[in-house]
């Protein structure tokens, strides 16, 4: 449903809309028994009572038991509820006198009308044509049980309810196509929003994830770890001289080794593993579910194939390093003691000589 979150809307379809259908029926049975006590039903109390029983319980185990008993979808249990209500509103219908009979089978319509606002084409026109045929059906009964029933007004009273039903068909297939238009509309929505949202957690340079996001990852990482679910690992890299190579060779030779390494680490890492520009030249690898062995695996793996890539600028090539520190999530901690142990490390891999991996404490 538009404007609902998906909490609201799961309130809506498993419980404020069926109790609504059936608060609209429950009034309308009481309404059809004002009618029998005043006399205005043709069928005796008896017969009426037996219908409304069976109509208003079987409406009530649509609503409360289906779901679990027949195990139906939410269109097969609203398609149920459509039917169930039509042909019930339609039998009682034929009950009132000739004067209010056309009044008392608008009352199906809106059951199509239901319908088309949730249901697909198809399911649109079962609904319609099993109004039609529990109308044809009743009315048989009708002439059948009272021989003496005005012929010609059953005649033109049931062309003017087809009539109705076939105006109603159109305006359910105009209300269906609107909807369509708009879940279509919804549909590019959702789409552009979900671009939008990748494009912000993106480095614009690079195409890793960005500094806030990858705090998201941690964020949630740090929770499932914390439940004993899922452990995770960080490499902090920062590539080794590369003011050098801004100064030697221009910024624009220096995004484009962010970019290759940025890539090379892509393929490092499996693809539930997370990849992101920290800042500058700085990079942070979440490994998830990696403990202390296969993270330093991983880490080592990207030191050695950095080392492997020769950079080529004009007619200079040269080789980049990096400088890994690793540390293991520990339950309980704050992500900043992660990420300053995981700096430490990096600082002493810095500090020992560079283009190597080295674990903190």
């Amino acid at each position: 449903m538009l404007g609902m979150s998906p909490q609201d809307q799961t309130i809506y379809v498993r419980l404020l809309r069926p109790m609504i259908l059936f608060v609209g029926m429950v009034c309308y049975a009481l309404f059809t028994w004002w009618l029998v006590r005043n006399d205005f039903m043709q069928g005796t109390r008896e017969v009426f009572l037996q219908f409304a029983a069976v109509w208003v319980l079987g409406l009530a185990f649509l609503i409360a038991w289906s779901d679990w008993l027949l195990k139906a979808t939410d269109d097969a249990l609203v398609l149920f509820r459509a039917l169930w209500c039509n042909v019930g509103a339609v039998g009682m219908a034929l009950l009132v006198p000739d004067g209010t009979r056309l009044l008392m089978l608008v009352i199906p319509l809106f059951g199509i009308l239901y319908a088309a606002l949730h249901l697909n084409y198809v399911q649109v026109i079962l609904t319609v044509l099993i109004t039609l045929l529990a109308y044809l059906f009743f009315k048989l009964g009708l002439i059948v049980y009272h021989p003496n029933l005005d012929l010609e007004f059953e005649l033109f009273s049931g062309l003017a309810f087809v009539g109705m039903l076939g105006g109603l068909s159109l305006l359910s297939w105009e209300v269906m196509r609107l909807r369509e238009r708009l879940q279509q509309r919804n549909a590019r929505l959702r789409d552009t929003m979900d671009r939008l949202t990748e494009l912000a957690s993106r480095d614009e340079l690079t195409q890793v994830y960005n500094r806030r996001f990858i705090l998201d990852v941690l964020a949630r990482q740090k929770a499932l770890a914390d439940r004993g679910q899922q452990p995770f690992s960080v490499c902090y890299c920062d590539l080794d001289h590369f003011k050098q190579v801004n100064d030697r060779f221009g910024h624009a030779a220096g995004d484009e080794v962010l970019r290759s390494f940025s890539d090379l680490a892509g393929g490092v890492v499996r693809n539930v593993d997370y990849v992101a520009r920290f800042g500058g030249e700085e990079f942070l690898l979440v490994l998830v579910g990696a403990e202390a062995a296969d993270g330093q695996q991983v880490a080592q793996r990207l030191a050695a194939r950095t080392r492997q890539i020769w950079h080529r600028f004009g007619d200079d090539s040269f080789t980049m390093t990096v400088s890994v520190g690793f540390t293991v999530y520990r339950p309980g901690e704050r992500i900043d003691d992660l990420l300053n142990r995981a700096d430490r490390a990096l600082y002493n891999a810095k500090r020992e000589g560079r283009d190597r991996v080295v674990v903190g404490d």
